[in-house]
């Protein structure tokens, strides 16, 4: 039986209710009130891709239970040439400790796509902006600042380069406040710092329950054969996943246990960098049948690999956050990652999975839960109540709620 706040809505509030499933109709109903003096407050949440990484996936489901909420919410993407997000990369990769710099001609670039984006995307009469990641920081720019603007930053910047920090600080303090998923992540800026872990939705097509009919269904229309173990990493083609670091440990790990490797991953809308490192890897796993690489795009699979599979990696080395382990451990599949990031914040080593510092550890790691399925089954329940308690979307919601009444509620400018 709905309460008496759940019983208003109008019938649209679909992912609201779903989640009342799992985290109990007083928790919904808690939302309902902390975002009343919300209601018909116009936000906007600006990104650079539609598709492609954890950003686009929080994006998808938070903006529709923001607007399940009344609060008028929309979703804009910025658009630019590959020169432009070649550079945005090196800001990226910056920021995440690599030795990069911005010539001239490449900040001007940058700011010229925000110029432009700026006349795209009418963002003026909104009562708050929320700009995602570094693509779009400067568009702040080019506008007359009529209202509160947050900068949301889901790189790990615990190691970040100081010469490109020193360029865009000086945009990111003409915001009103900044989110990081992580305390070690902030930084000295002159603005308030607020830390919001990133989340999932666990009835959409990535998350939920599949039959083992459907289960099988997806891994015969993709062509993978569950004849052995099967371990897997689902992450963008990119340096700082380490897929090259996955394969050779598999190699060890296949010297004692015989299983299967499968790599599934994409190319990002706003990452040049993706095919070059989707080609080197083609070149590590020459001659290794029981290594498959897919770059299907389809979210169904992704759930299918992750249920199916005996343990699954995320051997990061940087990491915002990976959304991939609190995806797996839904599920009650064990995780092995590398220490880094928002990982240690899924994963409570030896008990929802294991943290790695290196090849080697990563596969003494999954060979110590191929070897031991009591122990994967006890972790892997572990890890789906850590989630369920951390890192759903209703906590995500609550987090952007009290921090945009905070923000938005009597600003001046």
């Amino acid at each position: 039986m709905y309460s008496k706040n759940l019983e208003k809505f109008n019938g649209n509030e679909i992912l609201l209710k779903q989640f009342s499933q799992i985290v109990g109709f007083d928790y919904i109903n808690d939302l309902i009130e902390e975002s009343k003096p919300l209601f018909n407050k116009k936000i906007v949440h600006v990104n650079s891709t539609l598709y492609g990484g954890g950003v686009v996936e929080i994006l998808n489901d938070l903006i529709i239970m923001m607007n399940e909420l009344g609060i008028d919410t929309e979703w804009h993407q910025i658009k630019g040439s590959p020169e432009f997000f070649t550079t945005t990369k090196i800001i990226h990769n910056a920021l995440q400790g690599a030795e990069k710099s911005l010539s001239g001609k490449r900040k001007r670039i940058y700011l010229e796509v925000n110029r432009r984006n700026s006349i795209f995307n009418q963002l003026s009469d909104k009562d708050c902006v929320i700009i995602h990641d570094p693509q779009p920081l400067p568009i702040i720019n080019f506008y007359r600042k009529r209202q509160p603007w947050i900068w949301r930053c889901h790189i790990d910047l615990s190691n970040r380069n100081p010469i490109v920090w020193n360029f865009i600080s000086k945009f990111i303090n003409k915001y009103d406040a900044m989110i990081v998923s992580e305390e070690k992540y902030k930084q000295i800026v002159n603005l308030p710092q607020e830390i919001i872990m990133p989340s999932i939705n666990p009835f959409n097509d990535k998350n939920k329950k599949l039959s083992q009919k459907r289960l099988t269904h997806y891994l015969r229309k993709y062509g993978i054969k569950n004849d052995k173990p099967i371990i897997t990493q689902i992450s963008r083609f990119d340096k700082w996943k380490d897929p090259i670091g996955v394969v050779k440990a598999f190699k060890i790990i296949k010297k004692e246990f015989d299983c299967k490797l499968i790599l599934l991953g994409n190319m990002a809308q706003d990452d040049p960098e993706g095919q070059k490192i989707y080609e080197e890897l083609l070149k590590h796993i020459k001659n290794e049948p029981d290594i498959i690489i897919s770059t299907a795009e389809s979210s169904l699979l992704v759930n299918t690999l992750q249920t199916i599979s005996k343990v699954v990696i995320q051997k990061s080395i940087r990491e915002g956050f990976a959304l991939t382990v609190s995806e797996a451990l839904w599920k009650g599949t064990p995780v092995v990652g590398g220490n880094v990031g928002g990982i240690p914040q899924q994963i409570i080593d030896g008990k929802t999975g294991y943290l790695v510092n290196n090849i080697e550890e990563c596969a003494e790691s999954v060979l110590k839960l191929l070897e031991n399925p009591n122990l994967a089954e006890k972790i892997g329940k572990a890890g789906r109540e850590h989630v369920k308690n951390n890192f759903l979307m209703t906590r995500h919601l609550m987090d952007y709620i009290k921090l945009l009444k905070k923000t938005v509620i009597n600003y001046k400018v």
